[in-house]
C-alpha cells in the first residue's frame, strides 16, 4: 500500500487535463564508445501533414473519449495540447533527445547562430488510441480510495507515429543525406484512467522510444560520410 500512495502522485501528473509533450531524458543511457557526429545541427520544426490523412481527422474534431468504429475510446485529442503546437514541442523533445544521446557534436531548436548544418521533416502520425476504461472511471468516483484500487487497470491500444521526408543540409542549402522516412507502431495494454488523460502519458512515452531509434537510425546512415 505504502509503494501504492507514493506511485500515484508520479501516475495522476501524467495524467492531466492539459498536456504537453514531454518526457525525461536524464534516464537516458548512452554507451561512453557511441560515435558523436561532429557537426552542429539545427532541427527546424517539423511540417505537419497530419490533417491531410484521412486516419488522422478524428485528432482535430474529437475529444479524448471518443467513438470508433462503435467502440468507446481514448484519443489523445488536439484540443488538450497546451501553448506550443505539438509539431513544436515535438521538435524541442527531439533535440533534447538528441542531445542527452549524443548524436551530433551540438543539436539546437529550430535556428541558431551556431549551427552548420540542419535537419528538416514531415510529421506524418503521432495518434494515439485505446480502449476506454470504464472500470477506471467507477474507481474514479471514490476518491483516493477509488484511485489506488483501479491504478494497475489497463486497456488494449496503438499507437502510431511517423516523421516522413528527414533531410541533412548544409547551412547553405545544400542536401548532404535523405534519410527518408521513419514509422513505428505500439499495439500493447496501456494505463488507463477513467477520464482519457492517461493516453496523452502514454504516447510521450512511445515518443521517446521512437526518439532513441531515430538517433541511431541517423547515426547509422550518416556513418560513412566524413564531414568538415
Amino acid at each position: 500500500m505504502k509503494k501504492l500512495l507514493f506511485l500515484l502522485p508520479v501516475f495522476l501528473f501524467g495524467c492531466t487535463v492539459y498536456q504537453k509533450i514531454s518526457y525525461q531524458t536524464n534516464d537516458l543511457s548512452v554507451l561512453q564508445t557511441v560515435k558523436t557526429i561532429p557537426i552542429m545541427v539545427e532541427v527546424r520544426i517539423l511540417a505537419d501533414n497530419r490533417a491531410q490523412i484521412g486516419d488522422n481527422k478524428v485528432l482535430f474534431t474529437a475529444p479524448q473519449k471518443t467513438e470508433l468504429e462503435g467502440k468507446s475510446v481514448c484519443i489523445n485529442s488536439e484540443q488538450h495540447y497546451k501553448k506550443d503546437s505539438v509539431v513544436s514541442q515535438i521538435t524541442r523533445m527531439m533535440v533534447d533527445h538528441f542531445n542527452k544521446a549524443r548524436l551530433f557534436k551540438l543539436t539546437f531548436y529550430n535556428q541558431s547562430n551556431y549551427g552548420n548544418y540542419y535537419l528538416t521533416g514531415t510529421l506524418n502520425s503521432f495518434f494515439g488510441e485505446q480502449e476506454f476504461s470504464s472500470g477506471a472511471l467507477v474507481g474514479a468516483q471514490f476518491g483516493l480510495i477509488g484511485a489506488l484500487a483501479t491504478a494497475g487497470i489497463k486497456t488494449p491500444g496503438k499507437v502510431t507515429i511517423e516523421i516522413a521526408d528527414l533531410k541533412l543540409y548544409k547551412k547553405d542549402g545544400i542536401l548532404v543525406k535523405d534519410l527518408g522516412n521513419f514509422y513505428k507502431e505500439y499495439k500493447e495494454d496501456y494505463k488507463a484512467d477513467g477520464y482519457c488523460w492517461c493516453m496523452y502519458w502514454n504516447i510521450n512515452e512511445k515518443l521517446k522510444d521512437f526518439n532513441s531509434h531515430l538517433a541511431e537510425k541517423i547515426r547509422t546512415d550518416l556513418a560513412d560520410i566524413k564531414f568538415e
